[in-house]
């Protein structure tokens, strides 16, 4: 089975809309009951807000005072309006992370309080999701509408945030801005978990993005998401032989030989030679070694074996072992001993960013 494909070459463009559409409307309603309204009944508890500071904003609001401006659709393709419908999901959940660390600043409120507000402890406050049918044309039009709705409350509460004083507009928007600018690289922390938690590392292995959503990590404009265990018998590699389809929410910038033709053609027809060339990496004939083809409707990462000699360290420290092409195959994580001599030659690593709670 060496060299054998997760996905067929070529295999490019979107193809399972209705997997990009369920992926939307699960991570929108999960950020919803589970993030967002769960937070705003905190606050209204506490008076940080009223609901009649809400109603008093949505009646005198005009659409030229908006702090969030959402973009246009481009194009009327399926296509372009599913990726318009996901690029909406990503900057509602960047609002929602906007408000949430604004408001926590100025505020003695911790997970454990946000776990109680959203019902994981008692069924009486957990707010129900939303379920979803139709057909794929019916559910993009009630997934929009849905978009355009919870928007709408996330705006309504923004602005009142101002107008009781908790925040201005020039703080949000340098936030917004740097929301925008910050690539959140939260592969280290996820193989951490992974590592030091076995019920986290099952799930991450057969749901993806669900246990993912969990411990508060967006996955983007991503379908389906896998995740292939690197093993004493097993090696896994990623590539994209189409372009550079990469789950960079995750694990940040694309490596420049990512991208790269030879990489992208090597990888598949001498897979061995090419681990061995591009990357030192000389795998024993007895293990096997597979290569997993990302689409734009399915995308992949590895998770690293753990080092030897990392018995006992916290899950911060094993996070920092981790590295961008461990993440894909084209190495391993680091030992303890090479991540001193790393921070001694370079500084402090850098820690793996998550967006808020």
């Amino acid at each position: 089975m060496s060299g054998k494909h997760g996905h067929k070459p070529f295999e490019g463009h979107m193809h399972d809309y209705m997997a990009h559409i369920k992926a939307v409307e699960e991570d929108l309603e999960y950020y919803r009951a589970k993030r967002f309204e769960p937070r705003i009944f905190y606050l209204l508890r506490r008076n940080v807000v009223t609901f009649y500071d809400l109603l008093k904003v949505r009646a005198a609001l005009k659409k030229k005072d908006h702090f969030f401006q959402f973009a246009k659709p481009q194009g009327k393709n399926i296509e372009a309006r599913v990726r318009y419908l996901e690029e909406w999901l990503d900057e509602y959940v960047k609002g929602i992370a906007l408000v949430s660390a604004r408001t926590v600043e100025g505020m003695d409120m911790v997970t454990e309080d946000n776990r109680k507000e959203r019902g994981d402890y008692d069924e009486f406050f957990k707010i129900k999701k939303k379920e979803h049918q139709g057909t794929l044309e019916e559910r993009m039009a009630n997934l929009q509408q849905d978009l355009t709705d919870y928007s709408e409350l996330l705006e309504v509460f923004v602005q009142a945030l101002m107008r009781r004083g908790w925040a201005t507009r020039e703080d949000l928007t340098q936030r917004w801005k740097q929301l925008h600018d910050e690539r959140a690289w939260a592969g280290g922390v996820i193989v951490a978990k992974a590592w030091s938690d076995p019920e986290f590392k099952q799930a991450l292995l057969a749901t993806g993005r669900e246990a993912l959503r969990e411990m508060g990590v967006h996955q983007g404009k991503v379908g389906k998401l896998v995740v292939v265990e690197n093993t004493e018998q097993t090696h896994n590699v990623i590539v994209c032989t189409l372009c550079s389809c990469y789950p960079y929410d995750i694990l940040g910038d694309t490596p420049w030989w990512y991208k790269h033709e030879s990489y992208r053609t090597n990888i598949v027809q001498n897979p061995r030679a090419c681990v061995k060339e591009l990357f030192q990496l000389e795998l024993p004939s007895d293990k096997e070694l597979r290569v997993w083809d990302s689409t734009s409707d399915v995308r992949y990462f590895v998770l690293p074996q753990r080092p030897a000699g990392t018995e006992g360290m916290a899950e911060p420290e094993l996070a920092k072992l981790v590295t961008v092409d461990s993440l894909i195959g084209a190495g391993y994580a680091l030992e303890p001993g090479q991540l001193r001599e790393r921070e001694a030659a370079h500084g402090e690593a850098e820690m793996p960013r998550v967006r808020p709670d």
